[in-house]
């Protein structure tokens, strides 16, 4: 996509602190990190949800969080990371990505439920029933 700027990261056309790179995805500092070796993950390819992306390029990129994850946990020295795909945001960049936020002690961070707050309207069985309905259409 010729306005996406993570595409035109991939084209080399915008420069980008890359920490890794493979024939399918490429790892990227944060421009505004929300903590130090705040890297983002993506596809090279322009999609917008996991649902753009085959199984397989799904798998590859999550093969190269593993391994960022694993270089971040060394040059950090932390074994504790927040790790959240941004999936059709409204706001942002619209090219799916993953963060990975490397956590240290008293980073003010919190778990992955502080993110949104939105009580459910169902109880949890009536949500379980509406969800899993969906796989038999």
């Amino acid at each position: 996509m010729a306005d996406c700027l993570f595409c035109r990261i991939v084209k080399n056309e915008i420069p980008s602190y890359t920490v890794y790179e493979d024939d399918t995805t490429r790892a990227f500092l944060d421009i505004m990190p929300a903590t130090p070796g705040h890297t983002m993950v993506i596809v090279k390819k322009h999609g917008e949800t996991i649902h753009d992306y085959s199984e397989e390029e799904l798998a590859s990129l999550m093969t190269s969080v593993q391994k960022v994850t694993k270089a971040l946990e060394k040059a950090f020295h932390t074994t504790v990371f927040t790790i959240g795909i941004n999936h059709g945001e409204p706001s942002g960049v619209h090219h799916l990505h993953v963060h990975i936020l490397p956590r240290f002690p008293h980073d003010q961070g919190g778990i992955i439920q502080s993110i949104v707050k939105k009580e459910p309207l169902e109880d949890l069985k009536t949500i379980t029933e509406k969800i899993k309905a969906q796989f038999s259409l």
